[in-house]
Order: structure tokens, then sequence, then C-alpha cells
């Protein structure tokens, strides 16, 4: 056969084949003994019919498309191989009837997967973040662990800002009812942002036992474009005014919150600076990551097929709908909430969809060209730490695949950042930083199940369950805990 492979800009090929009548007969005979072996023909054993026989039982055209079919099949595999063609989906094929003793044509066309063309990434240089810590940042810390000890006191006096109150709270907008809360505690803030913004004021000054009805604006910008904008009605009766009561800052708060791990005030702080630190330098160390990743999706030239695109949307839904079932919500009940239809929905996934796709092809043709592999020892700590995390994992192919494609990519990504950065001073004596960055990151690939993309699967789901709190059906749960938050 002879076969002719075209790859188009729009990242697909085209095989179109040529095949003799002589290969046709070849094919039809190895078609025959194939056929006879399973077909049952009176008077012979399986296997035992001559050719003629079985061409009057099954047609002459039978057996010779049976042959073709098999000749187009190998064509598409060897095709594949030679070629180095790793297809989206299910080929094309346009292959036209046959005519007896003529030569024959057919051609398939099939979505593949491009690979980028790479910018000089060797020539990168990316400098390190240097992070510190400011006393205003430990005072801060300290404050909030004073906050958590804190305890309300009742007072006999009218509301004032800060101060915790209880209520009967009544909102309407429209004549609409979008709350009723009964005793229902927050505190009183000059910040306070949302659908019930501008209510405060109207309590500072309340007496216990005092009823009030007021009106406000809620703001332009709320989330719940039907109440946007709208007058808010209140109805308020106040039953509690308490003030708060710090503990005092001293060493024995200190020994006190670190369960006796610190006995002095100046150890706490030099503790909190330190986790405040680390964690700083942690965020600085992904945020590098981040940077040299996309300095490299920049410079290169990626050819995206949009099925490629709704493939790695699909998957990003499948995912959303694990992070929901995980919150007792269906995917269906998800998307009731947030109005949209499936396809819709999908269509809102398409652009973060196209960035991780185009950032896969990116760290595979890096892996490619630093030729990074992944041992089974490797596979087996990661199979060990999901087992640590309380993840039992099949050893499928698929998945020991699905595991290897995503530490591939973690190990690319440690390779660019050690090829375009400066070493990490932090990093111990005698342990690299790709060493380093391996070890951990190889922690991070076990605990994402099917290659997840947190941080996107994430804003996916924080993005819904936010228009989530925006129907007419959760309103008053929104309000409610909007009020105790504040």
């Amino acid at each position: 056969m002879k076969v002719s492979v075209e790859k188009l800009p729009t990242s697909e090929a085209v095989l179109e084949v040529d095949v003799t009548w002589d290969e046709m007969e070849k094919a039809s005979e190895k078609a025959y003994r194939k056929l006879v072996k399973q077909v049952d023909v009176q008077g012979f054993r399986r296997g035992k019919a001559p050719r003629s026989l079985l061409e009057r039982k099954l047609g002459k055209e039978y057996i010779y498309q049976e042959g073709l079919d098999d000749l187009i099949s190998d064509a598409y595999r060897d095709a594949l191989k030679e070629h180095d063609i790793v297809p989206i989906t299910q080929p094309k094929l346009d292959a036209p009837t046959f005519e007896m003793g003529q030569p024959y044509h057919f051609h398939i066309t099939v979505p593949i997967i491009t690979p980028p063309v790479l910018g000089d990434y060797h020539a990168l240089h990316i400098e390190r973040e240097e992070v510190d810590v400011t006393s205003e940042e430990v005072e801060k810390e300290l404050e909030t662990m004073l906050n958590q000890r804190a305890t309300w006191n009742i007072v006999e006096r009218p509301a004032e800002y800060n101060d915790r109150v209880t209520v009967d709270l009544k909102l309407t907008a429209e004549d609409k009812s979008i709350s009723d809360l009964k005793d229902n505690p927050f505190e009183l803030t000059t910040e306070r942002h949302g659908l019930f913004h501008g209510m405060d004021e109207h309590v500072v000054g309340m007496q216990v036992g005092e009823s009030k009805t007021f009106s406000t604006t809620i703001p332009e910008d709320y989330s719940n474009e039907k109440l946007a904008g709208k007058q808010a009605d209140y109805e308020i009766t106040l039953h509690k005014v308490e003030t708060k009561q710090l503990p005092e800052l001293n060493d024995a708060l200190a020994s006190e919150v670190s369960e006796g791990a610190f006995e002095t005030l100046e150890d706490l702080r030099k503790a909190i600076s330190d986790e405040i630190l680390e964690g700083k330098k942690r965020s600085a160390r992904d945020g590098l990551r981040e940077k040299v990743v996309n300095a490299v999706i920049e410079q290169a030239q990626v050819t995206l097929h949009p099925l490629l695109v709704e493939e790695e949307a699909e998957e990003m839904l499948h995912q959303l709908s694990h992070l929901l079932e995980q919150q007792r919500l269906t995917l269906d009940q998800y998307l009731m909430m947030t109005r949209q239809s499936r396809e819709e929905y999908l269509e809102t996934l398409k652009p973060d969809a196209e960035k991780r796709a185009k950032r896969q092809l990116v760290l595979d043709e890096v892996a490619n060209q630093e030729s990074i592999t992944v041992g089974a020892d490797e596979i087996e700590a990661l199979f060990r730490a999901y087992e640590q995390a309380g993840q039992h994992l099949s050893r499928n192919e698929g998945q020991i695949r699905a595991l290897a494609v995503s530490y591939r990519r973690e190990k690319a990504i440690t390779r660019l950042v050690e090829l375009t950065t400066d070493p990490d001073p932090d990093a111990p004596n005698e342990v690299t930083e790709t060493e380093e960055v391996s070890a951990e990151n190889a922690q991070a690939a076990a605990l994402v199940a099917d290659s997840l993309s947190e941080e996107v699967a994430q804003d996916s789901n924080s993005k819904g369950l936010q228009d989530a709190n925006t129907t007419d059906d959760a309103t008053e749960t929104e309000t409610s805990a909007s009020a105790q938050e504040a």
C-alpha cells in the first residue's frame, strides 16, 4: 500500500492510501481464511469449506470488503506508529465503494495532538522573590489568637460598634421576604459588605427590647442581580447587647495557647514569625513555579484542536461533580442552582480548559526534550503516598498511566525551575532544590487524583457555590451566614 500523511495546521492529520488490486486479492484471501473458521457451511467442518462455497453463502463482495476493512485498520495503525501521531478521538473515514478488479483509494482524517514548538526556555531567568515578616503581621496573628479567646459580657446600655447583638431580623425587598431570622447574633461593624450593607448604623444606639424599622439600598455590585440596587426594608427587635473582653497578652497566655510549648510571649512571637515566614516561602516557591511555567508557555507556539479543549472541559466538569458530591450536591442540583444548562456551563469552562490543555502539552514537550522519565519505583512511591493519605487506588494500567503522566509533568516543572532560577538559598545542605521539590511534588501529585489542576477546580467550585447562594431558595441561608460572619 502507498500511504502518505499530511499534518494540517488545524491539528489534524490526513492519511491518503492507495491499494492495488493485487493487494485487495491478498487481503480477501486472508479474510477468507479467517471467515471460514467462523461460518458454518453445510457438508463441511469449520475451516474446511472451499472459498467458492463460502462466497456463495456470504457473497463474494462481503469477503473482499472484510479484507478491505482489515487493510484500512492496518494502514491506520501503522501510520500512527510510523509518523508518531497521537489521535484525540476516532478518525473520520472516507472509503468509497470498491469495484472488482480496480485499484482502490481511501483517506482518513483524524484530530491529533500537535506537539508545541518551544522557545529557548534555557535562556529564561526568573528572579526569586525575597520574603520577610513584619512585626505588624506577628501582632495581627496574636490579635487573632486573643479574639479567639475573647469572652462576651452582657451590658445594659445602647448598642455600639464592635458590640455583639442578638436580634430578630426580618428583611424584605419589593414585598418579597429575603430573610426572617430569630435570635441571630452578629457583631456591629463599620465595614460590612454585601446584602446587609448599611444595616449596622441603624442598630447602633438601640436599647434592649427596642424594635425598629428602616430601609437601606442593596449594593449595585451584589451578586444576585435580582436584588442588586433594590431597597431593603428591615424590621429589627434587639434582645441582647454584649461587649468583648480580651484576655491579657502575657507569658501565661503564651503558654496556654501553645499548650505549654512556649513559656514566654517572646518565644511565642518568634514561633509565629517563623510560621508566617515558612508559609510565605511556600507561597513564593509555588508562585515561582507558576511564573516559570507561564513564561515557557508564553514562548511556545501551541496549536489546539477544538476537541482537545472540549475534552478538557468535560474532564473539569467531571472533577467538579466529585467535589460537589463531597458537599452532598449532585451536578444537576448545582446546575439548577446556577441556572445554567450543562452545555452553558461547559462553555464557561472552556477558557480555563484551553489554558490547562496548553499547559499540559507544553510540559509534556519539555519532558520529551529534557528526557524526563518516571520509574517504576517512583510510581510505587506515589501509590504508597495515596495509601498513607487514606486512599487506596486500584493498580490497573489506566491508573498507573495517569500517575506517570501527572508526575512526569511535575518533574518537568521542577527541571524548568532548576534551569531558569538561582538555587534556593534555604535548601538544606547536600540536597539540591530539584531533589527537594521533586520529593514535595511527588506527594502533591499523589494527593491530586486523576491529574486535577487543583486551583482551577477550586475556582470553579467556589464560583459555583457563590452563584448558588444568589438564588431565591438559598437567600435565607445566605443572609443568616452573612450576619453571623459579620
